[in-house]
């Protein structure tokens, strides 16, 4: 690991502090039983299918193929299999409304998330995130936690989205530390702890799911309350 004295920590959003998994399938759940009549019953197959197509149609929107609300709208239709004549927009975000009030209502911190922002208060404490800076910020603000950063570094604001290093330097310069006095802990290995790495940073992964991702070339955790000791082993060294 780098020599320079750790100054600042960053955190990820989803999956890491907030359960943004969870809130996901309430979301969908909420969704799939207002529908019923026209998706079925709800069934792990048909979680899934959202799931996926979520991941596929955001992945898309971080590529720059996709406006935010044109992937919404792509992912709700590819679910109910309409195309846009089929479905028009007024219905396609009626629809997600329904999704989102679930969503929204169902957004939880990690049980080890204020814990380990208490022990770090010595630092300066920032996020990096990819999305919509009204959604992740308002997020952090529903889960009573926004003021505890002194940077929220969301990629529609930078322009560019993790783990391009551009994020996460724009981050560094944001709390006036070189990336080799900073860590960044999230729980994608290759776009958050992989990134931040190749950014000059310290990467962690958060390895929630105990996941076996054979040889490790970054620090791994299983919990947020990890990140402390090690931060602290990292500043020592």
């Amino acid at each position: 690991m780098p020599a320079s004295p750790v100054k600042a920590v960053f955190f990820d959003i989803d999956d890491t502090l907030v359960d943004d998994a969870a809130a996901t399938r309430a979301g969908a759940l909420g969704l799939f039983d207002r529908c019923r009549d026209r998706l079925g019953e709800c069934d792990e197959r048909l979680m899934q299918r959202w799931i996926t197509l979520l991941d596929h149609h955001f992945e898309r929107y971080l590529r720059g193929e996709s406006s935010f609300i044109g992937q919404r709208r792509a992912r709700i239709r590819d679910l109910f299999g309409l195309s846009p004549d089929q479905m028009p927009d007024a219905e396609v975000d009626a629809i997600h409304e329904v999704y989102r009030e679930f969503y929204y209502g169902a957004w939880r911190l990690f049980p080890d998330a204020v814990e380990t922002l208490d022990a770090l208060d010595g630092y300066r404490l920032g996020v990096i995130s990819n999305g919509t800076s009204a959604l992740q910020r308002r997020k952090l603000a529903a889960v009573g936690v926004l003021d505890r950063f002194a940077a929220v570094m969301i990629s529609e604001d930078i322009g560019v989205a993790k783990p391009d290093p551009g994020i996460f330097e724009a981050a560094c310069q944001a709390v006036g530390a070189s990336p080799s006095a900073c860590v960044h802990v999230g729980d994608r290995l290759d776009t958050d702890a992989r990134g931040a790495r190749d950014a000059g940073l310290t990467g962690v992964w958060l390895n929630r799911r105990g996941e076996d991702a054979g040889t490790l070339d970054v620090p791994a955790i299983e919990r947020l309350t990890e990140l402390p000791a090690l931060v602290t082993r990292r500043r020592a060294s």
